[in-house]
This record gives C-alpha cells, sequence and structure tokens, in this order.
C-alpha cells in the first residue's frame, strides 16, 4: 500500500529544484497518463529534454520513466492548446501550502498550472488575470469556486507555516487534552510520517498528552521541526525509497530514524526517489485497470461454476427422494395390497411425498420440489415405475452438469494461469527508463575521429537553429556546393585537424540532396563562423534555412555518397549515431556501411536494425530495444548495405 503523501516542506525542495532545472524549458507537448496525472515533455536548445509528471492528490516530480500514454480526454485538448510552445518561466509554492503554480509564458500571454496537492486534489489552468480556462473538477465550497470562468483563488490557510513558526506558537499544546502527534497533525501542515519522525527524534512518546508535557518537551519538539525542515531542503541529504516486499511504497528526502528496520535504498536525489514510487503507483493502476476484463471472465466463471454446484447437489437431493419414495410405495403395495392411488392419501407423509393435491380426476404429487401429475385411478406400481424414471432423468442432468463443470473449470483455470503468468511477468519487468537525449540528438550528428562533435540540419528549420544558437567562433561551418544541403558545425575545431574535416564534408555530402539525386559524388566547402552572414544586404532576400558566405571557401572535393549507421555506447546508454565511415568504426559498437538504392528509408531501417543485431550477436541484445524510427532519423534515404561489421568502442564499455 503506498505510503507517499507530499508535504509542504518537502514540496518547498521539489519547487526549488525544478526551478533551477526547468527554467527557460518549453512545453513540446502534453499527455494525459491516467485520470489525475499528466505529463508534460519539455525542451531546451542547449540541455537534454524533461518530462515533468503533475498528478492531483500526489504532486509533480520529473519523470525518468517511459509510460504509455491514455487517449486525451477532459483537460488535455484544453492545456494543449494553452501550453504547447509555452516556456516554464517561474515555479512557485504560496505559501505553505500543498500546491504548486507552473508559471508559463505562451504566445497569449501568461498561463498558470496549478497543482493542488490535498484530499482528491486538482490540476487547473488560468490565464493571465487568474480566470480559470479549464479544471480536472469543478469545486464548489463556502470559501470558493473552481469552474470555468471564475477567478482562481487558493483555499483558506490550515495550520501553521513552518518557515515562520516560533515556539510560542507550540505553548498552547501544553494545555490540550489531545495527545501530541495528533495536536502537531491539526496544527502543522505535515503528514502523518513527518510527525512520528519529529517526535522519534525528540524521544516523545506518540500518545502522551499535552498537559503531561513540559516546556522543555515543547523545546525539544520545536528544535527537531526545524530541524527536519533543515533536512529536507539540504542537498547533501541521503533521499531514500521505502519498499515492501521488493516494491517501492514511500519515499523520503533523508533517513528517518522511524524507519529503521525496514527495507530501503539510496536515491542520487529525491526527485528520483518520488519519481519511482508514484510511477509505481500510477503502473499498478494501469495494470490493474488491463486487468478488469480478465479477472471480470474469471469471476463470472467461477459464479457459473458455484451455481452448477448448487443445481447438482438440488437435483441428486431430488432424484434421492423419487427413489426412497418410490421404493417405500413398493413396499406398501406388497405389504398391504393397495392398488390405486387414491388409497393412499391418509399415508402420504410416511411414503415419502409433501404433498397429494387431487384435482378433478386427477391427483397433483408433490416430493422435494418435483410435482407429479397422475390419473386418480392409476395403478400405484405404475406411479412407482414413472418414479424411478424421474429420478433416472435427474441423475443423467447431473452427469450433463458434470460434464459441462469439467469443460468450464479447464476453461478457468486457464484463465487464471494466463493471469497469474501476466501478473508474475509484470512483478518481475523492471521499470523502463527512458533515456536521456543529449541536446545535439535533435540534429544530425556524429563524434569525428578525433573526438569532436558535428552537428548538421534536418531541414531548413534546423539549419538555422544550429546556426544561430550552437555556432561560436571555436567551430567551423560545412556546406554543400549544392542547393538542398545540411549546414554542419564542427565544434571547437581548428584547419589542422584535417582528418575530422574530412570526416564532417563526408556527412555534408552524404545528408545532401546528392542522395536521393543518385549522385555519386559532390563538393563541399567549409568556412571560419565571421565568414557567416545572418542577414541578407539591403534589397535581397535569403530563403530560410540559408546563409550569405563572406570570403574565401575552402573546398572538398569529389566526396562519395555513403554513410555509416552505428551503434554507439554512451552515458545514458546505447544511441544510434550516423555519419562517415571512419568516425562511426571508431566510435561504435557495430556499424554498417549504406549506399543509395532506390528502396523506402522504412524498409532500409529494418535491415540496419537486423544486420546491427545479427553483427553484435549475443553481446549486444540492447540493440534489439532500438526504435526503428531511431535508426531513419539517421538515414539519409533508402539504401543498400555493403557491409556489416564490429566497430572499435568496446562492447564492455
Amino acid at each position: 500500500m503506498l505510503d507517499l503523501e507530499l508535504s509542504s516542506i518537502e514540496l518547498k525542495h521539489i519547487v526549488k529544484k525544478l526551478n533551477k532545472i526547468l527554467t527557460e524549458y518549453y512545453v513540446s507537448n502534453l499527455y494525459q497518463i491516467d485520470k489525475d496525472t499528466i505529463l508534460l515533455k519539455l525542451h531546451h536548445g542547449e540541455k537534454p529534454e524533461k518530462r515533468l509528471a503533475l498528478s492531483a492528490g500526489k504532486g509533480l516530480w520529473l519523470s525518468r520513466y517511459l509510460v504509455e500514454p491514455k487517449e486525451p480526454s477532459g483537460i488535455t485538448p484544453t492545456l494543449r492548446r494553452n501550453l504547447v510552445r509555452a516556456k516554464v518561466s517561474r515555479i512557485e509554492q504560496p505559501g505553505g501550502e500543498r500546491i504548486v503554480i507552473l508559471n508559463l509564458s505562451a504566445t497569449e500571454g501568461l498561463r498558470k498550472l496549478i497543482g493542488e496537492f490535498f484530499g482528491g486534489g486538482n490540476i487547473i489552468l488560468t490565464d493571465e488575470e487568474g480566470r480559470i480556462i479549464s479544471a480536472l473538477k469543478k469545486l464548489k465550497v463556502r470559501h470558493r469556486e473552481i469552474s470555468l470562468g471564475k477567478r482562481y483563488a487558493l483555499p483558506p490557510s490550515k495550520g501553521l507555516i513552518l518557515s515562520s513558526l516560533s515556539l510560542d506558537d507550540l505553548i498552547p499544546l501544553l494545555n490540550s487534552k489531545l495527545e501530541i502527534s495528533r495536536w502537531l497533525g491539526r496544527k502543522l501542515s505535515l503528514s502523518k510520517k513527518y510527525v512520528e519522525e519529529i517526535l522519534a527524534r525528540a524521544e516523545i512518546d506518540p500518545k502522551a498528552l499535552g498537559t503531561n508535557l513540559t516546556k522543555d518537551d515543547i523545546q525539544r519538539v520545536f528544535g527537531k521541526i526545524k530541524e527536519i525542515a533543515e533536512l529536507v531542503e539540504a542537498d547533501d541529504a541521503e533521499p531514500i525509497v521505502v519498499l515492501e516486499d521488493g516494491h517501492p511504497i514511500d519515499a523520503a528526502p533523508f533517513k528517518f530514524l522511524s524507519y529503521q528496520g525496514r527495507e530501503v535504498r539510496t536515491r542520487s536525489s529525491y526527485l528520483e526517489a518520488i519519481d519511482e514510487v508514484f510511477t509505481e503507483e500510477i503502473m499498478a493502476g494501469k495494470h490493474e485497470i488491463s486487468f478488469r476484463p480478465l479477472n471480470r471472465k474469471i469471476n463470472e466463471m467461477n459464479y457459473a461454476l458455484e451455481e452448477q454446484r448448487r443445481q447438482k447437489e438440488d437435483i441428486l437431493v431430488k432424484a434421492e427422494a423419487l427413489r426412497k419414495a418410490a421404493q417405500k410405495l413398493s413396499d406398501e403395495v406388497l405389504s398391504s395390497g393397495i392398488q390405486d392411488m387414491e388409497a393412499i392419501s391418509d399415508r402420504i407423509l410416511k411414503l415419502g411425498i409433501d404433498k397429494l393435491t387431487p384435482r378433478g380426476d386427477k391427483i397433483f404429487i408433490s416430493i422435494k420440489g418435483s410435482t407429479l401429475k397422475e390419473d386418480r385411478k392409476s395403478s400405484i406400481m405404475a406411479f412407482v415405475s414413472r418414479l424411478y424414471d424421474e429420478a433416472k432423468s435427474l441423475e443423467r442432468k447431473v452427469r450433463a452438469i458434470e460434464s459441462a463443470k469439467k469443460i468450464l473449470t479447464a476453461e478457468r483455470d486457464a484463465l487464471i494461469k494466463k493471469f497469474e503468468a501476466r501478473e508474475a511477468a509484470i512483478k518481475s519487468e523492471e521499470r523502463k527508463v527512458r533515456r536521456e537525449r543529449a541536446w545535439f540528438e535533435r540534429y544530425r550528428w556524429f563524434i569525428t575521429s578525433d573526438g569532436l562533435l558535428a552537428i548538421g540540419g534536418r531541414d531548413a528549420t534546423s539549419n538555422t537553429v544550429i546556426i544561430r544558437r550552437h555556432m561560436n567562433d571555436r567551430d567551423l561551418v560545412f556546406h554543400a556546393d549544392i542547393s538542398g544541403s545540411p549546414f554542419f558545425i564542427l565544434k571547437g575545431a581548428t584547419p589542422e585537424m584535417e582528418r575530422s574535416i574530412n570526416e564532417t564534408a563526408q556527412a555534408v555530402a552524404s545528408y545532401s540532396r546528392a542522395w536521393r539525386e543518385g549522385f555519386a559524388a559532390i563538393d563541399v566547402y567549409y568556412v571560419e563562423p565571421k565568414q557567416v552572414k545572418m542577414q541578407a544586404p539591403s534589397g535581397m532576400y535569403l530563403p530560410k534555412g540559408s546563409f550569405l558566405i563572406d570570403g574565401k571557401r575552402n573546398y572538398i572535393k569529389g566526396l562519395e555518397i555513403k554513410i555509416a549507421i552505428g551503434v554507439r555506447k554512451m552515458e545514458q546508454g546505447i544511441v544510434i549515431m550516423g555519419g562517415p565511415i571512419s568516425a562511426v568504426r571508431k566510435n561504435s559498437l557495430a556499424y554498417v556501411v549504406i549506399e543509395p538504392d532506390r528502396v523506402t528509408i522504412g524498409e532500409t531501417a529494418k535491415k540496419v536494425k537486423a544486420a546491427l543485431i545479427k553483427t553484435a550477436g549475443e553481446k549486444l541484445q540492447s540493440i534489439k530495444a532500438l526504435s526503428l524510427d531511431d535508426i531513419a532519423r539517421a538515414l539519409s534515404g533508402g539504401g543498400m548495405i555493403t557491409l556489416a561489421d564490429l566497430g572499435e568502442q568496446s562492447i564492455n564499455v
């Protein structure tokens, strides 16, 4: 069972961290994860992509995990319309509230995305005037109303604010007949675990009544409150995840004394710890929903089997009663000589008959719920024979029920095995951690044989971005002598680095229009950044993604059109890298060489993945998890594989 409930001091710590990390990031997309949780995909021009989860009633955190989104509904489409491309300017926590406000600069003006994490929680979007544009949940209470068009208002403050807490604020506890744990829980904006930790550190019984405490006790409690508040905010604290049966159920920004004896593991940051716990809960909820149809079917089968058991027992009781009545009637005929039905009306109970009702020339006989109709003048032995026939008919039904039960039981057991296998697979499955992409991975890129980074544009927009945002005085700029060429930047290069220069030129040639036009070779030139002019002279027009080159161009002629695609090990995991053969071979675990061919990029990507898997073999099984989209993004166009081999980067890196 999940124990994690974020307190105001934890939210203060989270807000402080997020302001350092996310300022100047912009929202590139937004997803709904479950009915209460949204995920903001955040981009930055020079920093890795981030994903911020915001969950009503839980909190907010940076997520490392891959969680499948659900179909957008409710608030999500409105959030997308208002927040995509909006930039994070400031994140704040009003007072000591369990509320966080994301201030985002959008085209239409300021937008505030508000997360409320108390009670059932809420997610609310307001405009720059504070009017509500959308809300996850509507609310109307005495103090405020959350609905479209209303001005957002904070809830009434509850309890004491820790940042301004004084010893005098705790003195009224001495006159209270409440237990100290309950008093602190009501007065402070802290979760139960923090109250317990404060009292554990102060060495005070949580059940002690306020009237039984001393001023020294209060002084000690006050000191421990301040101590814990400092520990939460400290950067050098040791965050932990608390486990139960191997599953994360709680997180804390430092080691709790009150958690001694429990299974815990440390994490590098509190944001990472709460990500692990909350993601586990969200995934468990999603799996529970996915199990519902299977569970419902199993329950239906169990109900049907129980009904069959009851029906079988009822039929057996009836059959047994009919046989006993037949035997008693047969014995009665033999002992008394009675022949017709009317003669037994005064001895029905003795003969195992519940009720005998004459109606005209017929008699209705009831035996354990079975009712049979006979002529008044029928012979008893004929009726005895009929009773035996009825009993046999009921017993045949029992055999049919048993046959149906075997089939249904086998189907039910197969479903249970399927359920258990799926459940076991989920429990043993590690959460998939999303690899944090480096900033340059949104462009064409590779590492040269000299260890330099080369980045290039994918289109006119990214050509503009890399020149305007990523070019500096210590770089070299490359372009092919053909329209439809990417700009490439070789970072930190000098004209003496001939090998890296030639490799970058080779990449420019191969990623240019020459690939799809079927050219055998083209020329590429490079210049210094100061030669690249971003503004056209008066009276001239520069198309998007184009720049003027001033002065001498340094040409590298006759570059062949071919590239290599390799698998490179980086700190965050394995990545696909495309570029010149010599650079990819040196900086990859396995690679293939590709030359232009008239096939689709998708078909080529599949062949590249298969070739890399075969080349690396058992040594690099993680290649199987690589996305075909990532491989396709590294290609210049469709092509044929002319070589597949292991690279020079060690697989044990």
